[in-house]
C-alpha cells in the first residue's frame, strides 16, 4: 500500500479514533465465511484489483464485525478506494477506527502498525501516531527508519526535544548524512533555534571537513539566516576543495542571482557550462533556464549570446544545441536566424518531426507562408504519417497563402479522422451524435470546425462559415474561441448584434484577461451605440496587450473609432496614428488620419 496515496486521500480530513461498538460473539460459520472473504480480498489486493478486494473485505467485515483481520483490511481499503462518499469526515473516521483493534492485538506486525501510525500522523490523531510508532520502534530496534517517522510525529505534537532525540538515535545507528542534518535543521529552525542549527551543521562538517556538500549546506543555512557574506565564504571554500565541480558552480550561480549580481551570475553559469561534470542534457537545461530568465526580464540578450557560444564550441554539430539556438533566436524575434539554426538541425536529423514543426512556425512568423508550405511538403519525404499538429500548421500556412481550398480539405479530413459521421457542410441536426463521442473528441471536433469556419469566412463564404461555427458550438456550446470569432464576424456582417453580444460575453466570462475577447466585446458595444461601455473595455484590452507586448493595429484603430464617437477626436487621432505605424498599407486608416475623422468601412474584417 502506497503511503503517498493515503496522504493524498486524507489530506483534507481530520480523524479521531472511535471507540469500537461491542459486537456479539460470532458463530463458527460466520467466522469461517469471514475468513474466506478476507483471503479472497487479499488475493485480489495482491493482484492490484482494488475494487474486487474492497468488496471482499467489505463482505468479511459485514459477515463477522469482530474478525479483526477483516475489519482492518476493510478500513484500510476504504481509505484509498476512489469513491468520494467514503472520504467524508465521518466515513474516514469510521475507516480509521476499524483498523485499531488488530494493531493492539498484534503489535509486532510492523507493516500494519506502521501503516496505522502513518495514517494517524496524517490526521489529527497525532498522539496515537506517537504511541504506535514508539511501540513499533521498541519492538523492532533494527528497523531504524521508523525512528524518522517517530521524530516527525513528535515534531507534529510540538515535542521538539523528543523529535531530536529520535533523530540522534538514528544518527548513532546509521551515521551522519546531509539528509538527516537537513531534517534536524528544519526542526531547529521551526523553533527559531539558530544557535542549535549552526551547532548541528558544524558537527556535520567536523565529521568530514573535506566534504564540499557539507560546506554548501552551511552556506545554505547562512543564506536562510540572511547572512549572505557568511554564506559566500562557505560556497567559495567548497569551490576551492573541488574547483571543477559543476554543482558547486550552480550553487554559486543561484547565490549570485539572488544577490542580483548579474556579472558574477553569468560567470558562474559559464563555468558550469564548460564543466565536464555535466552531461549535454544537463547543460541544455541550465542554459534553457538562464535564457528564459533573460527573455522574461527583457535583459540584454548579448549576455545569452556569449554563454551560448560556450556550448556551441563544445557541441558544434549537436541537433539538440541547434534546437535550443533556434528557440532562443525565435524568442528574440530573429526569425531568419531561427530558421538557419533549425534547418541545420534538420539536415543532421531529418526525421525529427518537432524540428519540422519549428521550421514551419518560424516561416509563418516571418510572414512567409509559401516557404512554410514548402517546408511541410519537404517533410513528407521523411515523415510517413505527420501528426495532426503538423497538418494544422500546414493548413494555417495554406490559409495565409490564400490557398483556402487546401486548408479546408485538411480540416475536413481531420474531422473525419476523429469521427466520420461528425462532418457536415451544413448545420448538424443529429441530436444524438454528440453523445456518441467522448469529451476529448468533442473538443477536437469543435476546434476543427472553428478553424474551418475561419477559413470559409476568409474566402468570403459567409453562410458556410456560420454553419461551421454552429457545428463547433453543437459539439462544445461554450467553446470560447468559436464564440468570440462567431460574434465578431456576425457583427461585421450586420447580423444579430444582441446574439453576438451574448456570445462575446460568454467567451469573455471564461477568459476575462484575453485582450482579443475584450476587443470583440468592446467592438460589439460600439456597434450597438454603447460608446462609453465600449471605451471602458477597449482601454482594458489595450492595457493588457501593451503589457504583453502584443498590441495590434486593429486594437488601436478600434480604440480610435470608439474615442471619436465619445467626442474625443484628438485622442482618436493619436490611436489611429499608432495603428497606422503598425499597418502602413491600411487605406482606411490613412483616410482617417488624413481627414482626422471617422469613416464607415464598407467591408472590414478581423
Amino acid at each position: 500500500m502506497n503511503p503517498k496515496t493515503l496522504l493524498s486521500v486524507l489530506s483534507l480530513t481530520v480523524v479521531m479514533i472511535a471507540t469500537a461498538v461491542s459486537q456479539p460473539e460470532p458463530n463458527s460459520t460466520q467466522r469461517q465465511k469471514a475468513r474466506y472473504y478476507y483471503m479472497e480480498g487479499a488475493r485480489h489486493n495482491a493482484a492490484g484489483e482494488n475494487a474486487e478486494a474492497y468488496e471482499y473485505f467489505r463482505k468479511a467485515y459485514q459477515t463477522d464485525p469482530t474478525y479483526e483481520e477483516g475489519a482492518n483490511a476493510f478500513g484500510a481499503k476504504r481509505l484509498i478506494i476512489k469513491i468520494d462518499t467514503l472520504q467524508s469526515r465521518t466515513e474516514v473516521k469510521r475507516s480509521f477506527s476499524l483498523m485499531g483493534a488488530l494493531i493492539d492485538r498484534y503489535p509486532g506486525d510492523i507493516f500494519e502498525s506502521s501503516l496505522y501510525a502513518y495514517v494517524a500522523a496524517n490526521t489529527d490523531s497525532l498522539e496515537e501516531a506517537v504511541r504506535v510508532f514508539k511501540r513499533t520502534v521498541d519492538l523492532n530496534p533494527s528497523k531504524t527508519a521508523l525512528l524518522v517517522h517517530l521524530a516527525d510525529s513528535y515534531m507534529a505534537t510540538g515535542q521538539v526535544d523528543s523529535a531530536l532525540n529520535a533523530l540522534n538515535t538514528y544518527e548513532r545507528l546509521e551515521g551522519k548524512s546531509t539528509q538527516l542534518t537537513i531534517k534536524k535543521l528544519n526542526y531547529l529552525m521551526a523553533v527559531n533555534d539558530t544557535t542549535g542549527a549552526i551547532r548541528e551543521v558544524n558537527s556535520l562538517i567536523e565529521s568530514s571537513p573535506s566534504m564540499p556538500d557539507y560546506l554548501i549546506l552551511k552556506g545554505n543555512l547562512f543564506e536562510a539566516l540572511a547572512l549572505p557574506d557568511s554564506a559566500l565564504v562557505y560556497y567559495r571554500h567548497a569551490e576551492q576543495l573541488e574547483p571543477d565541480n559543476g554543482a558547486i558552480k550552480m550553487t554559486l550561480a543561484g547565490f549570485y542571482k539572488e544577490q542580483r549580481d548579474s556579472v558574477a551570475y553569468d560567470s558562474a553559469i559559464y563555468d558550469a557550462l564548460i564543466s565536464e561534470d555535466f552531461e549535454l542534457d544537463d547543460k541544455l537545461h541550465i542554459l534553457t533556464e538562464y535564457l528564459q530568465t533573460l527573455i522574461h526580464d527583457n535583459s540584454d540578450t548579448q549576455r545569452g549570446d556569449y554563454l551560448f557560444s560556450a556550448l556551441e564550441r563544445q557541441h558544434p554539430h549537436e541537433p539538440a544545441v541547434l534546437d535550443l539556438a533556434a528557440r532562443y533566436s525565435a524568442a528574440k524575434g530573429d526569425w531568419r536566424e531561427a530558421i538557419d539554426h533549425i534547418s541545420y538541425a534538420i539536415d543532421l536529423n531529418p526525421n525529427e518531426e518537432t524540428y519540422r514543426g519549428q521550421l514551419i512556425t518560424y516561416y509563418l512568423s516571418d510572414d512567409n507562408p509559401k516557404a512554410a508550405m514548402s517546408a511541410y511538403e519537404d517533410a513528407l519525404s521523411h515523415i510517413e504519417s505527420p501528426s495532426d499538429g503538423l497538418q494544422l500548421l500546414y493548413a494555417n500556412a495554406c490559409s495565409l497563402a490564400e490557398n483556402h481550398d487546401k486548408a479546408r480539405s485538411i480540416y475536413i479530413d481531420l474531422i473525419k479522422a476523429v469521427a466520420p459521421e461528425a462532418y457536415s457542410d451544413s448545420t448538424l441536426e443529429d441530436n444524438d451524435l454528440r453523445h456518441r463521442l467522448d469529451y476529448d473528441r468533442l473538443v477536437r471536433v469543435s476546434t476543427l470546425y472553428n478553424m474551418l469556419g475561419d477559413s470559409y469566412y476568409s474566402s468570403g463564404e459567409k453562410d458556410k462559415a456560420f454553419s461551421a461555427y454552429d457545428n463547433s458550438l453543437y459539439f462544445i456550446p461554450d467553446n470560447p474561441m468559436t464564440l468570440n470569432n462567431y460574434a465578431y464576424f456576425l457583427t461585421e456582417e450586420g447580423g444579430d448584434l444582441e446574439r453576438a453580444s451574448v456570445m462575446s460575453r460568454s467567451a469573455l466570462d471564461q477568459s476575462p484577461d484575453n485582450d482579443t475577447y475584450i476587443d470583440t466585446y468592446a467592438w460589439i458595444e460600439f456597434k450597438l451605440g454603447h460608446f462609453e461601455e465600449a471605451r471602458l473595455y477597449q482601454k482594458k484590452a489595450i492595457e493588457i496587450a501593451e503589457e504583453r507586448g502584443s498590441a495590434s493595429a486593429e486594437l488601436y484603430e478600434h480604440y480610435g473609432d470608439i474615442l471619436f464617437m465619445c467626442q474625443e477626436p484628438a485622442e482618436a487621432l493619436v490611436y489611429w496614428e499608432k495603428a497606422l505605424e503598425l499597418d502602413s498599407e491600411n487605406a482606411l486608416l490613412k483616410k482617417k488620419v488624413e481627414h482626422r475623422t471617422y469613416f464607415y468601412p464598407e467591408n472590414h474584417k478581423k
